[in-house]
């Protein structure tokens, strides 16, 4: 582990688990990583301290006596809205998985933890690549400005050519591709993409004309992630990518209900 180097901009975390040796243990690493680390023993301690205190990452586990990590998720997310929270548990629970996913958890990850992961997992946006294909200015300015705030490592082209030969180049984690292009369509360039990088995940950008959502629509149906429409809303693109960060860690790519 790189002692310190992904906590610039996360500094403090909250570890929430009954099992006294485990919040040690998690805390310890945590801290030896450069956070300021707190502990709580139960689900209701949880939610008393943040409604108290800010913290950048909630590490929840799901079984605990009294209320459970999803129900202390939920009432958490009330006093921060924005906290980042990772789920742990031993025991396969889907349905419980799937709500805390839906809801906003970033990850969902089983015990016995991998702590390597765990540790990249809390700083894992800032080292998500994103190539965004976009022919218009306004919209690749204004997407490119806003992932780059977040901290994402982000290149941006207009032409498909250009984003051919950077998929060869470079490993994107994500590709955004407006539907409409030159030379090629959206549709294309992503098939093409698949073809050198068939781990990305692509999410389609259309305008309003039915030609080119149909294109979108069809890249959706052919395995691209989903599609978003402009203007874009840049509130529900970021919430869609940490959500989609936190799905990816857990082996879990459902995609989001079809767009209206």
């Amino acid at each position: 582990m790189s002692n310190g180097s992904i906590a610039e901009t996360t500094r403090s975390v909250l570890i929430v688990d009954d099992e006294p040796n485990m919040r040690k243990t998690l805390a310890d690493i945590l801290h030896d990583e450069g956070y300021e680390v707190s502990t709580a023993a139960s689900g209701e301690e949880a939610v008393e301290m943040c409604s108290g205190e800010g913290y950048d990452i909630v590490l929840l586990d799901v079984r605990m006596p009294g209320i459970d990590g999803v129900e202390a998720f939920r009432q958490i997310r009330r006093h921060q809205e924005n906290v980042r929270v990772i789920m742990m548990s031993a025991y396969s629970v889907d349905e419980l998985k799937e709500a805390a996913l839906d809801e906003g958890a970033i990850a969902f990850l089983s015990k016995p933890l991998d702590v390597e992961r765990v540790v990249k997992l809390i700083g894992e946006v800032k080292d998500t690549a994103i190539l965004v294909v976009e022919s218009e200015e306004p919209t690749a300015s204004t997407l490119h400005a806003a992932l780059k705030q977040q901290g994402y490592r982000v290149t941006v082209t207009k032409r498909p050519h250009d984003a051919l030969e950077l998929a060869e180049q470079i490993r994107f984690d994500l590709i955004f591709i407006d539907a409409e292009l030159p030379a090629m369509s959206g549709l294309e360039l992503y098939l093409a993409i698949k073809k050198i990088t068939p781990s990305a995940v692509a999410i389609m950008i259309t305008g309003m004309e039915e030609e080119f959502e149909a294109i979108a629509r069809e890249a959706v149906r052919r395995t691209a992630y989903t599609l978003v429409k402009k203007p874009l809303d840049l509130d529900y693109v970021l919430g869609l990518l940490e959500r989609l960060t936190g799905r990816r860690a857990s082996g879990d790519l459902r995609k989001p209900p079809p767009a209206d």
